[in-house]
């Protein structure tokens, strides 16, 4: 998990934009679900539903069997070097987290613990 003050500092955005992105870390569970059930190659059909391209490439790297460490390290540099702030930053760390944890074979309520508390205090009932 990332532990950067500054960064976190760059990603704070207001209720609604962290409200947001409820459905973000709803589709990480889904995917975990997928991958923990059918293993991680059967990601690999869910990727044409993904549009946004940061969470793309990083499924293609797990589809790919990147190996972990080379995945944190891709979708770190984006996170550190793109110059995102705010709620695309965020929604960037989110993927990171949720991701890294599919790979890591975590079951969908552990994606789903660790992927929403960089949410803050988004009501309960959207989960």
């Amino acid at each position: 998990m990332l532990r950067d003050l500054a960064l976190a500092a760059k990603a704070a955005c207001s209720k609604e934009d962290q409200e947001s992105l409820v459905p973000l870390v709803q589709q990480l569970r889904t995917l975990g679900e997928i991958a923990f059930k059918r293993g991680l190659l059967a990601l690999e059909g869910e990727l044409a539903k993904i549009t946004d391209p940061f969470l793309k490439l990083g499924l293609q790297l797990i589809v790919d069997q990147t190996e972990p460490e080379n995945v944190q390290d891709i979708l770190d540099a984006d996170i550190y070097y793109n110059e995102s702030n705010g709620r695309e930053l965020l929604k960037k760390i989110i993927i990171r987290e949720g991701l890294l944890r599919i790979q890591a074979g975590d079951n969908a309520r552990n994606i789903l613990i660790c992927t929403k508390i960089f949410l803050g205090k988004v009501d309960p009932d959207q989960w």
